[in-house]
């Protein structure tokens, strides 16, 4: 094609001649390669042939196309179609009854530029049988011409891709600029940010009335691939979805290390319908979080969670929890006491003597005269479930309260919006979950090939250092290093026990700390129960064995869940490891395969003139090929979404939830349609359609008029 880049050159093939309407017209003509332009009786195999040909002639030529009528026979096989220029037609006259909807510019010219083709009975080609090359308008410039719509398309490998990206929570104008570095400039990537749009509106529209269906299948797939994938779906009497819970087998091996304390949170504004999504947590033989299962929850009542952690202790290869700490929540409470019968429930953290506690208690109550006060009558009541003073003879893993649970909600909130899906949680979830478990993967290789670094020469330490994880360690190696600065002293002993006093020497004030000794046994305890609560030895026990010369850590005293070897113990279930690979097929895989190695393989070529112009020449051989194979034909048919969607509904959509969490209040559909009422700062009126930019009352006003009202309107 030969045109400037000017808008308002004409092309230079310019040929004046009568209208069919009233005035003469100039046609312009496209300039392109003579094997680009059709020719009359010129034959095609099929009709996207015909098209493919065309819609590239209109690319060199400057103009968009489109597919107009067509013929059929009785057995409704086309036998005449027509392709024309996508200013064919009349600009449609709209009523003015009609309300305007969309303002939406029209680009019909009565442009008579077509390609008609027939059918050839004896061979089954299309032919060309009428050629009409010239245009009644400009023809767009190569900086243009990519800007119509029919030489815009996002290829399937292209939808994969965005279906990534959009699970990596790449927004679309992000997703752009990655097409625009990846194709050299916008004009090559094929498509707008509007066509990515529109895909994903279509999908929605494709997807809508299946998503808890497609949960569903979700589970199915994943259970195919290994059959210790757990999962429950529940609904309602409509087939509504209502619960649901899961657990992969990666989560139940980690629960039969470390479930021996469990913390439990509900979060909000994970998915579009407001399902209530309750994780279940602990924590790892690193001090990280770990997932041991996750639930919906259409609501939040002590039924609810009763059901999800029935189902949780079903889906577990080992017993219930020994402590699971929320917040205070009466629904929880019931739940649990109910299905937990023999796991603690803790709410909250202190660190005082349920002695002293009582006491400032009673003397803050008293002080305040708050004696009558129903509320604190009632938390003083359950102070067992919050105050650790009352729990530090149990072993609670670190947790003190449930922000580990809030800071995993945050966590998980990075992947995961309140405009997603079901089936996008659960892709994003995924990816969220991969990262978890990846942080844990890195400490396990860290432990095995970094040696940390030691403060004292003492044996105990060095021999800790290679039992222990890197993070248990560190805590391990602070206590130890503070026994220096303790002095330990008999004061009691009998026929059962010793009594021994633990004091920091030269700090006033410091609270002195009682190690106990069962002369049967021989096993020491203190008083900070340091030891019982989180599973290491603290630094008074430390000082006691360092006096008594004790050399190596007794192994009463190394729990089994803080060392590398946590995870080396056998799962007695059906855990298996091996995962049957069911999706190796699909189109996003193909790609991903295909990209790792050309990625490669470009890295290699751009080093040298002689390796591009070798992959140049490759590339070419292979696209000539893939032709050929006819596939091109088939691009942009395939869904980059490799679900298969059932004819049969057996899970409906769940309604939108209104949780006890949810920061707004929910609005009907009459409600949400009703706007806010507008005020102009010009008149001053409320409700009207106008503004202060075209307020009938300032249109014949001055500027220091209007600012002089303006100011009393304000007044």
């Amino acid at each position: 094609m030969q045109c400037l880049d000017n808008i308002n050159v004409f092309s230079p093939s310019s040929i004046p001649c009568k209208s069919s309407a009233n005035s003469s017209q100039i046609l312009h003509t496209p300039q392109v390669k003579n094997d680009l332009i059709p020719k009359i009786n010129q034959e095609f195999d099929n009709l996207d042939d015909v098209w493919k040909f065309y819609n590239n002639y209109g690319k060199e030529g400057g103009f968009g196309t489109r597919a107009s009528s067509s013929k059929r026979n009785r057995d409704y096989e086309v036998i005449r179609k027509e392709y024309v220029c996508n200013k064919e037609g009349v600009k449609r006259v709209q009523k003015t009854s009609e309300p305007v909807t969309r303002r939406r510019g029209d680009s019909r010219e009565n442009c008579g530029a077509k390609l008609s083709v027939v059918r050839n009975q004896s061979s089954g080609k299309f032919v060309v049988s009428q050629f009409v090359e010239g245009h009644n308008h400009h023809l767009a410039s190569p900086k243009r011409v990519h800007l119509f719509r029919s030489h815009r398309k996002v290829s399937a490998a292209k939808k994969a891709l965005v279906e990534q990206l959009s699970a990596a929570n790449v927004r679309t104008c992000q997703q752009m600029s990655i097409f625009e570095l990846q194709s050299g400039g916008l004009q090559n990537v094929g498509f707008l940010q509007e066509d990515l749009d529109n895909f994903k509106r279509d999908m929605r529209k494709m997807l809508a009335g299946q998503d808890a269906n497609m949960l569903f299948e979700h589970f199915q797939i994943e259970q195919q691939k290994n059959k210790s994938f757990m999962y429950t779906m529940e609904k309602d009497d409509e087939g509504r979805m209502t619960h649901c819970f899961w657990a992969d087998a990666t989560s139940r091996k980690s629960y039969q290390y470390f479930g021996d304390v469990v913390v439990f949170d509900t979060t909000y504004n994970t998915n579009r319908y407001a399902m209530i999504f309750a994780p279940i947590l602990g924590v790892n033989h690193h001090g990280q979080t770990t997932l041991f299962g996750c639930g919906f929850l259409s609501d939040e009542t002590s039924d609810s969670f009763e059901w999800l952690f029935k189902e949780f202790l079903k889906a577990m290869p080992a017993g219930p929890p020994k402590m699971i700490i929320t917040d205070q929540d009466l629904a929880m409470t019931k739940a649990f006491a109910n299905v937990l019968r023999n796991t603690h429930h803790r709410y909250c953290i202190w660190h005082i003597t349920p002695e002293e506690f009582d006491a400032k208690w009673i003397d803050v109550v008293h002080k305040a005269n708050l004696s009558s006060n129903e509320w604190l009558k009632g938390l003083y009541e359950i102070r067992e479930r919050w105050v650790p003073a009352y729990m530090k003879h149990m072993f609670f893993a670190h947790m003190t309260s449930s922000q580990r649970a809030e800071i995993s909600h945050a966590f998980f909130k990075r992947y995961m919006s309140e405009n997603n899906s079901l089936w996008d949680f659960m892709t994003r979830f995924d990816r969220a979950l991969s990262k978890l478990r990846h942080n844990e993967l890195d400490l396990d290789h860290k432990d095995l090939n970094e040696k940390p670094p030691l403060k004292t020469v003492a044996p105990m330490e060095l021999t800790m250092s290679e039992l222990y994880t890197r993070v248990i360690f560190y805590k391990f190696q602070d206590e130890l290093h503070q026994i220096l600065a303790y002095v330990v002293t008999m004061t009691h002993e009998d026929e059962h026990r010793y009594l021994y006093n633990v004091e920091r020497v030269k700090v006033s004030g410091s609270r002195v700390r009682q190690i106990l000794v069962e002369k049967s046994s021989k096993h020491a305890s203190c008083s900070c129960k340091m030891f019982e609560s989180d599973g290491i030895p603290c630094r008074h026990l430390l000082a006691f064995f360092s006096r008594m010369q004790v050399i190596d850590l007794p192994n009463e005293y190394i729990l089994r869940r803080w060392t590398k070897s946590a995870k080396a113990m056998r799962v007695v279930d059906d855990l298996g490891g091996s995962n049957k690979e069911i999706c190796d097929t699909s189109l996003l895989e193909r790609r991903n395969n295909l990209f790792q190695r050309a990625s490669n393989v470009i890295d290699d070529a751009v080093l040298t003139e002689d390796g591009t112009q070798i992959l140049e020449e490759a590339l070419c051989s292979v696209q000539k090929k893939l032709c050929s194979m006819n596939l091109s034909c088939k691009d942009g048919k395939v869904s980059a979404i490799q679900v298969s969607i059932p004819h049969e509904q057996s899970f409906k959509e769940p309604l939108k939830v209104r949780a006890k969490g949810c920061g707004k209040r929910l609005k009907g559909g009459k409600e949400k349609a009703v706007k806010k009422s507008r005020r102009c700062n010009g008149c001053g009126l409320t409700g009207q359609s106008h503004d202060k930019r075209n307020c009938p009352k300032l249109q014949n006003l001055s500027s220091q008029d209007v600012r002089m009202r303006e100011l009393s309107l304000l007044e």
